[in-house]
């Protein structure tokens, strides 16, 4: 299973200043102050949407680790110490083979809520106009160090402002964005706080209250056999840990696709699942959430959703409330429903649960919003069908602005060549905002997709839209 890295033909490099100790910290390196479990710095690299990564500031201790796990090259401004333009300059130099219209992003080492999104979008639309296209402020402000430039142009920029003894020592980066006409330099709006650098005590705080847990969405195939989804679960579980993140989702009936005889797997399979899901939490030191089947006493099974973290905290069981009785399906003859509504915190931020069809009643997702849920996980087998994967994205969507909350969703990747009529899933596991816009979607294929959140993003959405506070019961039917 390969990680979706969301690249863009367009860039071809990133350059990232991180230079060295900050007074206003303390003499800190800002750029390896902790953030939701990474270095900042750390935290830009795995957002940068391209294979080359040119990191200008000293290594430090962990620079050969960050080498290896991200591509970058660590090189050192000439001289030491000079400054913005001169850190800049040193990187442009080491892309030398860069040609003129290739695009480079500019980006701070202390900006650890860049998304990879984001990133793409910014490099898209500077290829596409041929400008600089860098991150705005509501207030108009320009985030200098979170743009994209056409390679030529920043060259051409930075060649106007040398000194004329050599050097950029002790220019700053106003000084390069001043030589840009007003027809060259377009900004898009930063959302939440993926505009926000650490460079004061009060920024650093910001920030850390907006960094949210890293979120892995495991679109993987569920087998037959037992024993290939089990080695795809640990495969699954050990990449998501590998990139750091907290937890995991699996999709909806990993422990047996749809079609299968689900309650003979569940009294075969079902605990032995569950203490394989506990043991992989404990060995990778996250939370493992998956779709099995639990029997129950009338015959069928409970569609269950099993959510494990180290050491068993959280530990809990949901049961899909909603049955998929539509479209000719018949789950209900099967699967008994739940009736219990669920959340759980993880690292300051509070998750709620639903399956599937689920997605289709607004008020589970409302519900679980009004008892604090900022993230949705919501595990799917999503059903083939005309319209269905407009239906799918439509209605993550939709849940996702009725509650205000992020909405991630992981899907089964279907089968290849597969013709049956059970729900195999359509892949298009995805990563929804609060206020409906899709941040991140996987193809068809198997993949592992990675999403940091942003719990600012999330607040600022419910004081823009406060459809939680406004919601007022309606009257029952034949209520005078």
């Amino acid at each position: 299973m390969s990680s979706e890295q969301h690249e863009t033909t367009a860039t071809v490099a990133a350059i990232i200043l991180a230079g060295g100790a900050s007074s206003r910290l303390g003499g800190t390196d800002k750029t390896r102050l902790p953030i939701a479990g990474a270095s900042a710095l750390e935290r830009v690299l795995r957002a940068a949407p391209v294979g080359r990564r040119i990191v200008v500031g000293p290594s430090g201790e962990d620079g050969d680790a960050l080498a290896a796990r991200h591509g970058a090259r660590f090189v050192l401004e000439d001289p030491p110490r000079s400054g913005p333009l001169a850190a800049l300059a040193r990187g442009v130099t080491e892309f030398s083979e860069g040609s003129d219209g290739a695009i480079v992003l500019v980006l701070g080492g202390d900006m650890p809520m860049l998304r990879p999104e984001t990133l793409a979008a910014l490099s898209a639309a500077s290829a596409e106009r041929s400008a600089v296209v860098a991150l705005g402020g509501a207030d108009g402000t320009v985030q200098f160090l979170g743009a994209a430039w056409p390679l030529g142009r920043l060259r051409e920029a930075l060649g106007a402002v040398e000194r004329e003894d050599g050097g950029w020592a002790d220019l700053s980066l106003r000084r390069l964005y001043a030589q840009l006409g007003e027809e060259e330099l377009v900004t898009l709006p930063a959302t939440g706080a993926e505009g926000a650098d650490i460079d004061t005590p009060d920024a650093l705080a910001q920030v850390r209250r907006a960094a949210g847990p890293r979120i892995a969405l495991a679109q993987i195939e569920a087998f037959e056999d037992i024993g290939a989804t089990l080695e795809s679960v640990r495969g699954a579980v050990a990449e998501a840990a590998e990139e750091g993140a907290h937890l995991v989702l699996l999709p909806e009936a990993t422990l047996t696709p749809f079609g299968t005889d689900l309650r003979a797997a569940a009294l075969a399979h079902h605990e032995d699942f569950a203490k394989l899901v506990q043991e992989l939490a404990d060995e990778h030191g996250l939370v493992v959430v998956a779709g099995s089947f639990s029997p129950t006493d009338d015959g069928r099974v409970h569609n269950t959703v099993i959510v494990r973290g180290p050491g068993g905290d959280p530990h809990l069981d949901y049961r899909k409330i909603h049955l998929f009785d539509a479209f000719g399906a018949d789950e209900s003859r099967t699967v008994a429903p739940g009736d219990e509504l669920l959340t759980f915190d993880l690292h300051g931020t509070r998750f709620g649960l639903a399956t599937c069809y689920d997605v289709r009643f607004p008020e589970q997702f409302t519900a679980l919003a009004r008892r604090g849920a900022q993230a949705i996980l919501l595990p799917v087998a999503w059903k083939e069908g005309p319209g269905k994967r407009e239906q799918l994205q439509l209605l993550l969507r939709a849940r996702a602005l009725d509650a205000t909350t992020a909405v991630l969703a992981a899907d089964q990747a279907p089968p290849e060549g597969y013709s049956g009529t059970a729900a195999r899933g359509i892949g298009r596991s995805a990563a929804v905002g609060p206020l409906g816009a899709v941040r991140q979607e996987l193809g068809r294929e198997p993949g592992l997709l990675l999403v940091d959140l942003d719990l600012e993003e999330i607040e600022a959405a419910r004081a823009a839209l406060p459809v939680l506070s406004h919601h007022v019961e309606l009257p029952r039917d034949g209520a005078t």
